[in-house]
């Protein structure tokens, strides 16, 4: 049998860790490559997921409304001091429901509250409002009615429909356009924010933030007697 010299011992040895080497790389690009398609399918995944809730979210111009508004703006509510809109003209706002139904707005006496889902004082309120309500309410000829204002679909409790009837809210809702037309109207700042109306369809209360459980009844009244 031939004996290999020093040589080729060599280079047999430079092959063999060269065969070696790429073995070790093939091995590697296809780890590699396993990785890769494995991160690629979870990224393809994840869109397709995203785009899915995307796509299944209420946006704000599917559920807002359209009022119309008769009358003039209200003065903006003061922080203190008399209020200069009492004893105005409530606007007239006629619009609708989530389902389409009229509602109407400054028409005769009413307890109104302009609220936005997404409001922690709103969401704490509604509560108490609920409960008014399944107690009775306001008294009879007396219309409690909420307007959804400032709505804003990237926020928490949307869409506002399924807020309200989570709470077990059933009464009327006017719901606001785009641009919170009747809130400005209005002259309000905040939401909650409280309008009450008389008969006569002015304006005997306005005020903004929580009002005390306690006090429904009293606003129910001055609605009814002006």
């Amino acid at each position: 049998m031939a004996t290999q010299t020093p040589n080729a011992r060599a280079e047999a040895r430079r092959k063999e860790k060269e065969a070696q080497r790429r073995a070790e790389s093939q091995r590697q690009r296809l780890i590699y490559g396993g990785v890769g398609l494995v991160v690629l399918l979870i990224i393809v995944v994840v869109a397709v997921v995203t785009v899915g809730e995307t796509d299944d979210r209420v946006r704000l111009s599917e559920i807002a409304g359209s009022p119309q508004i008769e009358g003039d703006a209200l003065p903006p509510i003061p922080e203190g001091g008399e209020d200069p809109a009492l004893g105005m003209s409530a606007p007239v706002i006629e619009g609708a429901d989530f389902d389409g139904n009229p509602i109407t707005v400054g028409d005769g006496a009413q307890v109104v509250s302009f609220v936005a889902s997404w409001c922690p004082a709103c969401d704490a309120e509604l509560p108490e409002v609920v409960a008014w309500q399944e107690a009775g309410g306001p008294p009879e000829g007396v219309d409690l009615v909420l307007v959804s204002t400032n709505m804003d679909d990237s926020r928490q409790n949307w869409p506002p429909q399924e807020w309200l009837a989570n709470a077990g809210y059933t009464g009327e809702v006017l719901v606001d356009d785009v641009n919170s037309s009747s809130f400005q109207t209005y002259g309000l700042q905040a939401t909650p924010s409280w309008v009450v109306i008389s008969e006569e369809g002015e304006v005997v209360f306005r005020a903004s933030g929580m009002i005390d459980p306690e006090q429904f009844d009293q606003l129910g009244q001055l609605a009814a007697t002006g």
